[in-house]
């Protein structure tokens, strides 16, 4: 093997020792001639032209969100007690003002009777001191501050009669609204619940689709703009809806400060769409019809102005400054500067 490239690169040695310039002269033209031919390559590729066209056009706003729902409750129990009575379970459908879950309410009967005991007796002193006064009696002042006492605690009795009552209706718990029992703290009767424990109640009717807009772009969101819906859950799946809300208030978020937008979820089934999901809104700003318009990829900026290519011969172009309008994602408007005849470059 040795042998054979030893035979090989013996005669290449003693060329370029005995012919070295006119080697190096070679590859200076062989260079030359291949840059020759890569600028003729390069001047010869082909241009790709399109006419404008009349066509309209819309700018949208994109924004992520999850979906919410306006009739949503979180549910409790002022206080504590005994579960004797559970009228829903998780995922049941629940109608406006059913009995959702009772508690032991002998407690709160009994503190009410006792409640009534009190007024009762409290208001036949108050008859029997009114009586014994009679018409016409003079009342001295330390008969007047007694009377002004007994009338405090027939007052207080009232009170003790209504805190009762109201006690004894909120060991009831019932639906505000219908809607899905999203969540309860139990499936049995039997236990003891607490003041924190909840039932989570939420009407699907009302399902919304909550999107953060940044404050840069607030000024472009009004009232009843339309918008497709998309979510994660269903790619292939669009949804048209409108905006109906625009909150006040801003809140924080990841890149500064933003606004709540709501967008209403109009589902057909109401077991589709569900609390949480995420997915996103095109938010339709302004349309604009009839139009001339052209890719957005054929038109350079520089300087504050636009400019574009247009087509001179069979394969030249000359740069032209334009007027530009309305600008979407892949269309731009043409104010100024071209017609429907004219042919500009695009980009392959």
């Amino acid at each position: 093997m040795k042998k054979i490239i030893k035979k090989l690169s013996n005669p290449l040695i003693n060329l370029w020792k005995t012919k070295k310039w006119l080697v190096i002269g070679i590859v200076i033209l062989l260079l030359i001639a291949g840059n020759n031919f890569y600028k003729q390559a390069k001047n010869k590729t082909v241009l790709s032209f399109v006419h404008p066209s009349i066509q309209t056009i819309t700018k949208t706003l994109d924004v992520s969100g999850i979906i919410d729902a306006k009739e949503k409750a979180n549910l409790h129990f002022a206080a504590g007690g005994k579960l004797i009575y559970l009228g829903a379970k998780e995922g049941s459908w629940v109608k406006k003002w059913q009995n959702i879950a009772t508690i032991d309410q002998r407690a709160a009967v009994k503190t009410q009777e006792k409640s009534l005991n009190n007024y009762a007796k409290e208001r036949l002193d108050w008859d029997q001191r009114q009586s014994d006064i009679g018409d016409g009696t003079t009342v001295d002042e330390e008969l007047k501050r007694t009377i002004d006492k007994e009338q405090y605690d027939l007052n207080n009795s009232v009170l003790d009669v209504e805190l009762s009552a109201i006690s004894t209706t909120n060991n009831t718990m019932s639906a505000p609204f219908e809607g899905i029992l999203v969540s309860s703290p139990t499936t049995v009767t039997g236990i003891q619940l607490s003041a924190t424990d909840s039932f989570l109640l939420v009407n699907p009717k009302t399902l919304t689709f909550k999107a953060l807009v940044d404050e840069s772009d607030i000024a472009l969101i009004a009232q009843n703009q339309t918008a497709t819906l998309e979510f994660d859950a269903y790619p292939n799946e669009k949804l048209q809806s409108f905006v109906n809300y625009i909150s006040f208030q801003s809140v924080p978020s990841s890149s500064g400060t933003a606004f709540i937008v709501e967008l209403p979820v109009e589902a057909s089934d109401l077991n589709k769409f569900r609390l949480g999901m995420n997915g996103d809104a095109k938010i339709e700003l302004e349309t604009k019809q009839n139009v001339l318009t052209i890719p957005v990829v054929a038109v350079k900026e520089r300087d504050g102005k636009a400019y574009v290519e247009i087509k001179t011969g069979k394969n030249t172009a000359e740069e032209k400054e334009i007027s530009v309008g309305l600008e979407t994602d892949d269309y731009i408007e043409v104010i100024g500067g071209l017609t429907e005849n004219d042919e500009i470059v695009v980009p392959e």
